[in-house]
């Protein structure tokens, strides 16, 4: 758990996201601050995304420990993606278009977290209709960096 008596820890929040579509490559690396909640199954760790087409919404990735992640984000990009190592879900992806079904399939996911910080990583692919769109690796980086006065 995140509260103390009379604190609030703040977390930075870094993400490395590396994602492979028809052979072409993209990284990107965002830093943010964020909440981490530890529970006796798991962990939550969310924040507020404040730039590009996400800005304004709050993602929340839900660790059940030890083989499951849930993705969820509001907004005009809305996501509820559902990664179970080794098991394929399908899940909703909203945009400004319409909402897509894609299929996800977790490769791995490894998970060391405390109430310091750690690190999430996983993989997954996506596909639509049976067929593969993107294969993608996150590394969510969680550090304490303050405390703040609770109010």
């Amino acid at each position: 758990m995140n509260q103390t008596e009379n604190n609030i820890e703040q977390y930075k929040i870094t993400i490395n996201d590396r994602h492979t579509a028809a052979g072409d490559v993209s990284q990107s690396t965002i830093e943010l601050f964020g909440d981490l909640d530890i529970s006796k199954n798991g962990y939550v760790i969310k924040y507020d995304e404040h730039e590009g087409d996400f800005a304004g919404t709050t993602t929340k990735i839900v660790v059940i420990e030890p083989n499951t992640v849930r993705l969820s984000r509001g907004g005009s990009y809305g996501l509820d993606l559902v990664l179970e190592k080794g098991k394929r879900h399908n899940c909703a992806y909203d945009t400004p278009y319409g909402r897509l079904q894609m299929g996800v399939y977790a490769k791995m996911i490894d998970s060391k977290m405390a109430l310091g910080g750690g690190v999430l990583k996983f993989s997954y692919t996506l596909d639509i209709g049976g067929g593969e769109v993107s294969d993608n690796e996150l590394e969510v980086i969680v550090k304490t960096v303050k405390q703040k006065e609770k109010k």
